[in-house]
């Protein structure tokens, strides 16, 4: 083999070589591109759920303030509802209860309270995703279903059969109805 035919082989061992270690790092870097953007979407929906926890649906508390207390049972998180799922409980007669959480009558959630063999499910009129059902006026009394549900601040309907069978609007009415 000549000198000349030595020098083109070791030119084509290079180019060889080089095509290789440069398939060997682009498959690495794919592979480490995957992971970050793997890791990348995982905070991001992890940091969107702690979001809507915390500031939307109020599931996470992150104010130190204990509202599971036993003197404030009226505002745990058991028998919060939506206004949207009004209509889908198991019970066959309940009660659903519309009221700010943040302004709170003391006489009528007192009342409430002692209704303990009652099931009574509480629906916060200042949440954003309740303001769809929530009316500065009159609610609508003769309310069918869902499509037709407005309340106001503060209301009571007993429903049975999934049919609205008492509508009470105003703190006066709610409170005459829960003293009987």
């Amino acid at each position: 083999m000549g000198r000349e035919q030595r020098r083109k082989e070791e030119k084509r061992k290079k180019i060889n070589n080089v095509v290789n270690d440069d398939e060997e790092m682009y498959a690495g870097v794919k592979f480490s591109t995957l992971i970050k953007i793997v890791v990348g979407i995982s905070l991001i929906l992890l940091v969107l759920y702690y979001f809507v926890a915390v500031f939307i649906t109020k599931e996470l508390n992150v104010s130190g303030n204990n509202t599971n207390s036993s003197e404030n049972s009226n505002t745990t998180a058991e028998g919060k509802i939506l206004a949207a799922s009004v209509f889908n409980q198991v019970e066959e007669k309940y009660y659903v209860y519309f009221y700010d959480f943040k302004n709170e009558d003391t006489n009528i959630s007192s009342l409430v309270a002692a209704k303990s063999d009652w099931a009574i499910y509480r629906v916060d009129t200042s949440n954003g995703l309740n303001s769809k059902y929530v009316t500065d006026g009159k609610g609508n009394s003769s309310v069918t279903g869902l499509d037709n549900l407005k309340v106001m601040n503060p209301t009571l309907i007993e429903i049975t059969n999934d049919k609205v069978t008492n509508y009470l609007e105003g703190s006066s009415a709610i409170s005459n109805f829960l003293s009987e």
